[in-house]
């Protein structure tokens, strides 16, 4: 059996116990760091609307008003709608983002996931299309999260930043 001397386990209890504190102070302060997800819905069937950016071939908005959506989408109505919409009451508390996608191939999204880190907010998202011949599509991409103070949406599609929008938080 091997024994310490008296004052050796208090040296390695102060040891342990510095150790200890600095692993902590290092694991939150990297946690600060991280992006913080955020809950989000999506909505479908909607159409955009042809006053709306109708020249451009990718259109990306943060809307946080009913008039404002109204000028940018309208509702598209067909039998058997079972779409889910953004409620009309929805913009006191929530505030929407949207990307918009034209051309001769029908869009498709899927939301990765949306976060926020320094007042930044992340929209991640991927793309796929389905070409289609000469018919044109306005496909769009409406996203919504609770207000928040934040200062920027970023859009990320397919893994690489495609526009960044800055504002005053509400």
């Amino acid at each position: 059996m091997i024994q310490a001397s008296p004052g050796s386990n208090v040296v390695t209890m102060k040891t342990i116990l510095y150790t200890l504190v600095l692993s902590i102070w290092a694991v939150a302060a990297h946690g600060a760091n991280l992006r913080q997800p955020l809950d989000f819905d999506t909505y479908s069937g909607y159409f955009v609307s042809n006053k709306f950016e109708p020249d451009s071939p990718a259109s990306f908005a943060v809307i946080n008003d009913r008039e404002q959506f109204d000028r940018v989408f309208g509702v598209a109505f067909v039998m058997g709608d079972k779409f889910h919409r953004l409620p009309a009451d929805a913009f006191p508390s929530r505030q929407v983002m949207a990307v918009i996608k034209r051309g001769s191939a029908v869009w498709n999204y899927k939301v990765e996931g949306v976060s926020a880190k320094d007042g930044v907010v992340e929209l991640r998202y991927t793309t796929t299309a389905n070409t289609n011949g000469q018919a044109t599509f306005a496909c769009p991409l409406i996203v919504s999260i609770a207000r928040g103070k934040y200062t920027a949406i970023q859009f990320v599609e397919n893994g690489k930043p495609v526009k960044k929008i800055e504002f005053g938080g509400k």
